[in-house]
């Protein structure tokens, strides 16, 4: 017996699209609508492509409808948080991210912070606006990511992630890539 006969929608007047968001839950894409997914470049360690199709699993996550708070300046376009994303993941590889407002504020306050990502879609954003103020007196970059939620699938978790930060390691791998980005922030807040 299949899910349709099990669920008595076997002789129903559904369509195809209302059975399958029946059976196997609503079908929302996260930032499709925003985003042209189809041109987003993909990378061996992470494909935004995935993470954009994925549906919602019911946690609070950006809608692509909604206007973003005002107050998360700089906002990263969609080519920018896709690099951004790609170097957080690596980054968690290599242990040189510190996740969560209170470990991004201790890494400012240390000197230790190279940039800091901050999730847009906070509710309330004030709780980490905080961070702005204290990267800008440390002259560390910062920048913001529509979701919170693919800021922590990229940190590693599958918790939403609504700040990290990007620590130094002299003898990092990442070294080159973590300026180059760097630089791309530093424009965004010109």
């Amino acid at each position: 017996m299949d899910a349709l006969t099990k669920s008595g929608l076997a002789n129903s007047a559904f369509t195809n699209n209302e059975i399958t968001e029946h059976v196997d839950g609503p079908s929302t894409n996260l930032l499709t609508d925003s985003f042209d997914v189809d041109s987003m470049p993909t990378s061996s360690s992470f494909s935004m492509k995935s993470e954009l199709n994925r549906g919602s699993t019911g946690a609070t996550t950006f809608v692509p409808g909604e206007e973003v708070n005002p107050k998360a300046y700089p906002l990263a376009d969609a080519q920018l948080t896709i690099t951004i994303l790609d170097l957080v993941q690596q980054g968690a590889n290599y242990k040189q991210i510190k996740k969560g407002a209170n470990e991004a504020t201790k890494t400012l306050n240390r000197g230790i912070s190279e940039f800091v990502v901050l999730a847009a879609d906070t509710e309330p954003l004030e709780i980490l606006l905080h961070l702005p103020l204290l990267a800008e007196d440390k002259n560390v970059p910062y920048v913001f990511v529509p979701s919170k939620q693919a800021l922590g699938r990229a940190c590693g978790v599958t918790r939403p992630v609504i700040a990290c930060s990007v620590t130094t390691n002299e003898g990092s791998q990442l070294k080159s890539q973590i300026h180059q980005l760097k630089d791309a922030i530093e424009k965004l807040l010109i």
